[in-house]
């Protein structure tokens, strides 16, 4: 089996949406002084690859410390998208070309490529996000949840978030700034993004890793 690693690592210099403080790090202890290390951590629940909960858009809705740990884990299906145009939104005929290894998945994982632009101004603006006929299909599978390789699921001007309401109104998590989609290979990955349980929060940096079979290939 392979593990390979989703996320962007997290830094004070690291890429941000636009209005999120920056993450800060300082020491409470150092080793030379104290004989152990330990860190202040300041930093936004939606800082880099995150996870959101329900609570995000939803009142009253689940919280991550509410959510099951399978809510986290499950069978992943990739959609490659990087030959559509990025300026295109996200179609529902795109996703039922791989319907039945959806219906079958817990997690679908949309592929733009658009983690190239990581580090760019143009990562915040102008990326793909699912219609909304496609946002109410997924919605309706039963589904844990869908990531992407973008900073949103709903454009950057949007106040309504149309998207985030009909995937997280319909007990979804969504996984956003996902990066290195291109190492699972198009084939079955189990998923794992595991947020820390801080009660009362609506999202969460995770470490995303893709756990890929090689039994195929021997």
């Amino acid at each position: 089996m392979r593990i390979v690693d989703l996320s962007h690592p997290v830094s004070p210099a690291m890429p941000l949406w636009p209005g999120t403080p920056e993450p800060s790090f300082s020491a409470l202890s150092t080793i030379r002084r104290d004989g152990f290390g330990e860190r202040w951590l300041q930093l936004s629940s939606h800082t880099g690859t995150h996870l959101d909960a329900p609570a995000h858009i939803i009142e009253g809705a689940a919280t991550l410390d509410r959510l099951p740990v399978d809510c986290f884990i499950g069978k992943g299906v990739l959609l490659d998208l990087r030959s559509a145009s990025f300026a295109e939104t996200v179609s529902l005929e795109q996703l039922l070309v791989i319907r039945s290894k959806i219906e079958q998945a817990d997690f679908l994982l949309l592929h733009s490529g658009w983690s190239r632009c990581w580090g760019r101004a143009e990562y915040n603006r102008d990326y793909p996000v699912l219609s909304p006929e496609a946002a109410a299909w997924l919605a309706g599978l039963g589904l844990k949840g869908v990531g992407i390789d973008a900073p949103s699921f709903d454009e950057a001007a949007s106040e309504a978030l149309p998207v985030h309401r009909v995937l997280l109104g319909a007990g979804l998590i969504l996984i956003e700034n996902l990066t290195g989609l291109e190492q699972l290979d198009g084939g079955d990955f189990l998923l794992s993004a595991l947020p820390v349980p801080i009660v009362g929060a609506e999202a969460c940096p995770v470490r995303a890793v893709g756990f890929i079979s090689d039994f195929d290939t021997k």
